[in-house]
């Protein structure tokens, strides 16, 4: 995924989208609303659907709508991503009580011509489909298909100010789709086209039915989570499945909803699932029935004001836990887990958490076996065979954690750095080069006759073993006769006072680098074979920077069911519990993210529990409230 960062984009988007005039009232009593403007028209269905005559609606866009409702004069604020800790902040010192609402979600589709051989494709297969670079671009399904006959790739696609042609931007490598799509004007007639049109594929708008009239079929999508086929829906898109769409929240400030009795009203007209029909009447998706109990039950519980991205939820750990929970796999979220299981058991030592650090592929082989309930990953779930989960009917299902990363600081001078490929990067610090590589022309011929000076750490960690994992199964040892001290801020000055000089470090040490100011020194791009990539935290959440590594937890779904399990994972991602997943540095989640993590994995025990054998009788949890069976409930 690429988390909808392309600023330009969605610049232009917002300037040219939805400009149509409302009649909407100006006056002291009017409801105020700000913000992201994409949904104006379905809140003006929805007030006049509730005979609510006043609106105020003021389109300034997510960020400085936020801004604005932060100040404390505004009823709703509409935004397409949640708020950020630094918001949430200014809230706060406004004393702008404010809770969360999942109001609607844009997804779009990809619908293929019935004469194209898949009915499931990856994130890297339609990068080579649309990305805009003619480099290893597709051009013929057979490339994906060699035992079919050549069929011509056809590429339909939105006009570049729609907001499906955005979403689908944001999610493909590079700026924009190829040039050489066809633009359609209306969606019918899209879909009309895709049907007589051999070899095409169209971006489409989703929308229920949508294969069901033309000779087409909607191509599901390969799981980041797991290697699953996902096809688009508002069930997969919250459960964090379903990367092509966009979702809109409503902020709310409670202490004006206490105040104005239309507000409150309005509110429940537009949470509630009878708003679904203006929602689909305008081309969005509504949220599903799970997200519209916690909209209820937010907007009934005066005190779940904890929103920024994930809303109240009403799971909670009991007091006293009994029982085991079974975990293996890679080490690189081991000592966390050690940490928050700890501090869950307790005292009482009641609660046994196992964690066996046996790799990745023992970890996934144990849990396909039946025999842990959670694996742990150093690697992207979906690149993962999993086939043995499925022969012993195990389905598998994946919780992000974040990724590691390891970067390069050089001298701003050094255009010889400016972009190293692994093959370099192994040479310079890989322990075996420490008598052969002293200079840069060492390294490649085309380098200056620079002596190459390298500033190390103290000690060998994670981040070491990251910086040669990419040519080797297993990192080597990494070369000592450097320049060592285990402060990043004194190994980026020294970067910065010496030339041919380079250093490595986390991303958040190098957030520190950034805060300082320091001067002469730049990040290093890393090129793993497709081109040069920067370090940033997109690309690093993206996985397409070579010199990171993710961490996640592969689930057995009926695990999730268990009490022990659930608690575990909810302590994982709990507010009390964010030193922890800070201090190991994870890039890609924030403390205001954790609320969202925590409604996805009530999502999670909610389709688990579905498909779970119904028990007979009421169940008595560990905390002793009779007829709990399930805390998600």
């Amino acid at each position: 995924m690429r988390h909808f960062r392309n600023r330009l984009v969605w610049f232009c988007l917002l300037t040219l989208l939805w400009s149509a005039n409302f009649s909407i009232a100006q006056d002291d009593n009017a409801i105020s609303i700000v913000g992201s403007r994409i949904m104006n028209e379905v809140l003006v269905s929805l007030g006049e659907a509730a005979n609510i005559e006043s609106l105020n609606i003021s389109a300034k866009g997510t960020s400085r709508g936020i801004d604005i409702f932060c100040n404390g004069d505004i009823d709703i604020a509409v935004a397409s991503r949640a708020i950020s800790s630094a918001e949430d902040l200014i809230c706060g010192a406004n004393d702008v009580v404010h809770s969360e609402f999942l109001f609607a979600h844009k997804i779009i589709a990809f619908a293929a011509h019935d004469a194209v051989p898949l009915s499931c494709i990856s994130s890297s297969e339609l990068d080579s489909l649309l990305k805009p670079s003619s480099s290893n671009q597709a051009s013929d399904w057979a490339d994906y298909a060699p035992e079919t006959d050549a069929l011509p790739v056809v590429i339909l696609a939105p006009h570049t100010n729609t907001l499906e042609y955005a979403i689908a931007d944001s999610n493909i490598v590079g700026d924009q789709i190829r040039n050489d799509v066809k633009t359609y004007e209306m969606v019918d007639d899209a879909v009309a086209r895709a049907g007589e049109t051999e070899g095409s594929l169209a971006i489409l708008p989703f929308m229920p039915g949508l294969a069901s009239d033309e000779p087409i079929k909607v191509i599901e999508i390969k799981s980041a989570d797991d290697a699953n086929c996902v096809s688009p829906s508002a069930e997969n898109l919250e459960s964090g499945l379903y990367p092509f769409a966009q979702s809109y929240f409503l902020y709310v400030n409670r202490t004006r909803m206490s105040e104005k009795e239309l507000l409150e009203d309005f509110l429940q007209v537009l949470i509630s699932p009878e708003s679904a029909g203006a929602i689909e009447t305008f081309g969005f998706t509504p949220a599903t029935p799970e997200a519209y109990d916690v909209n209820a039950r937010m907007l009934s519980n005066p005190e779940a004001t904890f929103a920024m991205g994930g809303g109240e939820t009403a799971f909670e750990i009991p007091g006293t836990l009994t029982g085991d929970v079974n975990i293996s796999g890679s080490a690189n979220a081991y000592q966390l887990l050690e940490r928050v299981s700890s501090r869950l058991s307790g005292d009482g030592a009641q609660l046994q958490v196992g964690i066996k650090a046996v790799g990745q592929s023992a970890g996934v082989a144990s849990l396909c076996a039946g025999e842990v309930d959670l694996a742990i990953l150093d690697s992207p779930p979906h690149t993962l065979d999993i086939s043995a989960c499925g022969e012993s009917e195990v389905y598998a299902v994946s919780i992000d954690i974040g990724s590691h990363a390891t970067v390069l600081l050089g001298n701003e001078a050094d255009r010889h750095t400016m972009c190293l490929t692994l093959e370099q990067i192994d040479l310079i610090w890989n322990a075996s080069s420490t008598d052969t590589i002293r200079a840069w022309n060492d390294i490649d011929a085309s380098m200056p006759e620079q002596t190459m000076t390298l500033f190390g750490l103290t000690s060998v960690d994670r981040y070491a073993d990251i910086l040669l994992q990419g040519i080797h199964e297993t990192a080597p040892p990494i070369r000592r006769d450097t320049e060592q001290h285990f402060d990043p801020l004194y190994r980026a000055a020294a970067v910065g006072n010496v030339a041919g000089s380079l250093t490595y470090m986390t991303w958040p040490d190098y957030q520190e680098v950034l805060d300082k100011q320091q001067a002469n020194v730049r990040l290093v791009s890393v090129d793993a074979g497709s081109g040069c990539v920067s370090p940033s935290a997109d690309t690093i959440v993206a996985g397409t920077y070579p010199l990171s590594r993710p961490a996640s937890l592969l689930a057995n779904e009926m695990a999730l069911t268990d009490i022990n399990v659930q608690s575990l994972l909810w302590s994982l991602f709990s507010d009390d519990n964010w030193q922890l997943l800070e201090r190991e540095e994870f890039v890609g989640i924030e403390q205001a993210d954790l609320p969202a993590r925590r409604r996805q994995l009530e999502t999670l025990f909610m389709g688990a529990k579905s498909k779970a054998p119904p028990t007979e009788g009421p169940v008595e949890q560990a905390g002793g409230d009779e007829a709990r069976a399930d805390s998600s409930e």
